[in-house]
């Protein structure tokens, strides 16, 4: 396989390495495209990849992580697992110099039992985390004193890579996630194996909120990742509870959703678990409160005080009402009456009409989407989505007239940056009612952005030629020399001619002496360019002189 390690973050690639090594990926199975397998982490994750010739093509885990769009760990671990396969079948054997587990199975074997437990004890004794190791893999239960010896074990190991300022720097912060992470894996894992759900609850919020307070150079995202970690954590705790215990754990998340107890968006993380799990009636009920309230909230604060956050905040309330309003199965009736009620945000109009679209009810669709153009007439972004979807509906319905006049709108009052809208204008008009359109787009604000292509595509060259002079850019002059070349080659060469002694007398370092000379070696490819820029490059060497830097690079050149 090529290059797959460039599809991950170096944390990702590094943990699917640990997960790899620590024999996690299981039932690796060969498939026509590809592979299925599955990895032992919070819970199995089912990881599928497809690969053709040698290369990977898409990666698909049922972790949270990916569902996010993400490339984890489990895809990672899964990939290094069939690396190792391929290797071996074609490289076979290497000998090695590390210590084979049988080799040391077998040492240990022949230990008496009496050194072996003399030994053992005598390591955990000069180890907290092998002492917690044997706490938590022999007894029964899980005592207060163990839970307080694991959350000390959880200090040594920031202390163990943050500063005298208790900053975790750049260079450590990767090791510090990675044992974090490790001190998750083993122990709350070990929890619920267990049947601790209470305890596994408790020490994944005591890292939760250490990570969530931590002062870190989180440059790479490993906050992120251990927060990600600690969801599903979550996830696999409230699976496995009994009522008592879920809801304990419902309110622990409706306590501390805005409590200040980690930094402002890791709060995110708790808000997200209480309103999308819970999904028992009871629950949901509960929500239904919570969410009134906060919207009741929310708008005193928009009368006091107009911003974006609130406005936000205020809407994905609304939102998240009407799905927990479905998911109860509120009559029609009365869940339409609340989308009325608010019908004035924008995003509950784009919800309904996505629903009207899904069941094929294209007629209500178009009468809301051009409402929707009249309310958010001062939202020009909103009004371009609304419109866009409308020339999608006329089209399916074949209504011609109304998909021409769409189109006209959001060419001419919304504008584009491709030639896709253009293009389908020039479809449905004749030659000479074409042509008028091109030219307002030409000449008004509504083709600014596509002009230059758009004058390539109708082939317009010597009209593209002359604004490109008239913009005095050189990049334009670059983006389109390939069709300029070949229609106006003098006249390009001259241009280019002409921008390299304007600019030799401005350029004063190495790296734009260095463009110049690319320029040069640009007009030799044209008709008696390599003539002109050895005469260039001549007279620099005369004029600039004592510019060495500029003499150096025009050697380098071959002038």
């Amino acid at each position: 396989m090529d290059n797959w390690k460039k599809l991950f973050r170096p944390i990702i690639l590094e943990r699917g390495l640990d997960y790899y090594e620590m024999g996690a990926v299981t039932h690796v199975t060969a498939v026509e495209n590809g592979f299925h397998a599955f990895v032992e982490g919070t819970r199995d994750y089912k990881v599928r990849i497809e690969i053709k010739e040698g290369e990977v093509r898409s990666l698909w885990c049922s972790c949270p992580y990916a569902e996010d769009g993400n490339y984890c760990k489990h895809m990672a671990a899964v990939l290094y697992e069939i690396e190792q396969n391929e290797d071996s079948d074609c490289t076979g054997e290497e000998e090695t110099l590390a210590v084979s587990g049988q080799e040391l199975k077998e040492v240990i074997q022949k230990i008496p039992e009496e050194e072996v437990r003399k030994l053992l004890l005598e390591l955990a004794e000069a180890d907290d985390h092998l002492k917690n190791r044997i706490f938590m893999q022999y007894i029964k239960e899980v005592s207060e004193r163990q839970m307080l010896r694991l959350k000390k074990e959880l200090e040594h190991i920031t202390y163990r890579y943050a500063d005298r300022y208790g900053f975790v720097a750049w260079g450590a912060v990767y090791d510090y996630a990675c044992a974090v992470e490790n001190f998750l894996d083993e122990n709350v894992n070990m929890l619920i194996e267990k049947g601790c759900l209470t305890e596994a609850f408790e020490l994944t919020n005591t890292v939760f909120i250490t990570v969530g307070n931590q002062d870190m150079d989180d440059s790479n995202g490993e906050m992120g990742q251990l927060a990600n970690d600690c969801y599903a954590y979550w996830e696999a705790i409230l699976e496995n509870c009994n009522e008592a215990e879920k809801e304990q754990m419902f309110a622990w998340f409706e306590k501390n959703e805005s409590a200040g107890i980690v930094i402002d968006y890791m709060e995110d993380y708790i808000r997200d678990f209480l309103m999308n799990e819970f999904h028992d009636e009871d629950f949901l009920k509960k929500k239904l409160v919570m969410l009134d309230k906060q919207i009741e909230k929310a708008e005193k604060r928009k009368a006091e005080k107009n911003s974006w956050s609130i406005d936000y905040e205020y809407q994905n309330n609304i939102l998240k009402r009407i799905e927990i309003m479905e998911e109860l199965h509120y009559p029609a009736e009365e869940i339409h009456n609340y989308k009325k009620k608010n019908w004035k945000l924008a995003a509950v109009r784009k919800l309904h009409i996505s629903e009207l679209l899904n069941k094929n009810k294209l007629t209500e669709a178009v009468e809301i989407l051009q409402e929707s153009k009249q309310m958010d007439k001062n939202s020009p972004g909103w009004v371009a989505e609304y419109s866009e979807k409308l020339i999608e509906l006329y089209q399916k319905l074949h209504m011609e007239e109304k998909y021409k006049d769409e189109l006209l709108f959001l060419i001419f009052q919304c504008g584009q940056a491709s030639l896709n809208l253009a293009g389908k204008l020039k479809e449905i008009c004749q030659k000479e009612e074409w042509e008028e359109y091109r030219e307002q787009l030409l000449k008004g604000k509504a083709g600014w952005s596509i002009r230059y292509s758009l004058m390539e595509k109708e082939g317009l060259y010597e009209r593209l030629l002359e604004e490109i002079i008239a913009s005095g850019s050189v990049y334009n002059l670059d983006y389109y020399e390939t069709v300029l070349k070949e229609k106006f080659p003098e006249r390009v060469r001259d241009l280019y001619i002409a921008y390299v002694k304007n600019q030799a007398e401005r350029a004063s370092d190495r790296s734009n002496y260095k463009i110049l000379t690319s320029y040069l070696k640009k007009i030799e490819k044209y008709p008696d360019g390599k003539k002109a820029a050895c005469d260039i490059a001549g007279e620099w060497q005369n004029v600039y002189r004592r510019r060495p830097a500029m003499m150096d690079e025009l050697k380098k050149a071959g002038f």
